[in-house]
């Protein structure tokens, strides 16, 4: 199984109880970050999130793959229970991959669809990189920098749509999404410093740390987003993954 394939089937793995088959695809001194359980190595990590996906019935289905040679990023979306209730739980998987194996994995998803509440997601590398985005990413990344509302929506198809880390219920297209990019930059720039970029010529995919927000002073925080191209080279789509607490000025806008 190539390396692409194993981190796929990571989730639909570890539901059918294949504990084997999601620990032969790390490599030795692998490690796993992720919202739930920290830094982990392989074994526990395994272990928990079995037993978890378990507890709450859940059922996972693929979205999105980008792989190159060096990093996999996989978006897939649980299906999970609580108390009765299926709520929909959106995660990245970002593994980097050395000799066909992973050699880190990196975890995203919002805690609010599982405690209703967000957590701070500390940074989880060194956000140095300062190669940019391609188009029409780089374009995207320097509007939300500037605060410029207008320029980010005018990116996007007339029916391209951003979801929310919460979930496909929390989809934004035409008249709604650029009413809600005016919200979250009503208070001022969201400023992002990249970890990385994983590009396959449709799909780009990056780990940011969120550096500001507004006029607010949020802690800085972890996450990652997946950027689709349309054929006409504008966005298809944006699909964020990350626990960040929007500020006050957002938040009740």
């Amino acid at each position: 199984m190539n390396a692409a394939a194993a981190v796929e089937n990571l989730y639909p793995a570890l539901i059918a109880g294949d504990v084997g088959a999601v620990l032969g695809a790390f490599g030795m001194k692998a490690t796993v970050d992720s919202p739930l359980g920290g830094k982990q190595q392989p074994p526990e990590w395994v272990a928990e999130s079995r037993a978890w996906l378990e507890e709450h019935a859940a059922r996972s289905s693929a979205v999105n793959t980008v792989a190159t040679p060096e990093r996999v990023a996989h978006e897939c979306s649980l299906d999970v229970w609580f108390g009765g209730a299926k709520s929909e739980l959106a995660v990245m998987l970002v593994a980097d991959i050395l000799d066909d194996e992973i050699r880190d994995l990196r975890v995203y998803h919002s805690t609010w669809p599982i405690t209703g509440s967000h957590s701070v997601r500390a940074p989880l590398m060194d956000y140095d990189l300062v190669e940019r985005p391609a188009e029409p990413v780089g374009a995207y990344h320097d509007a939300l920098a500037a605060g410029d509302a207008e320029a980010v929506d005018r990116l996007f198809e007339p029916d391209g749509y951003v979801r929310e880390p919460a979930g496909s219920a929390y989809s934004h297209v035409g008249a709604g999404r650029t009413a809600w990019y005016q919200a979250i930059l009503g208070d001022g720039p969201l400023r992002l410093r990249l970890g990385t970029i994983t590009d396959d010529g449709t799909t780009v995919v990056y780990e940011y740390m969120v550096e500001s927000w507004g006029s607010a002073r949020l802690p800085r925080q972890a996450g990652a987003a997946a950027y689709t191209r349309a054929p006409s080279g504008q966005l298809a789509s944006a699909r964020i993954y990350d626990d960040v607490d929007p500020p006050p000025a957002v938040a009740g806008s």
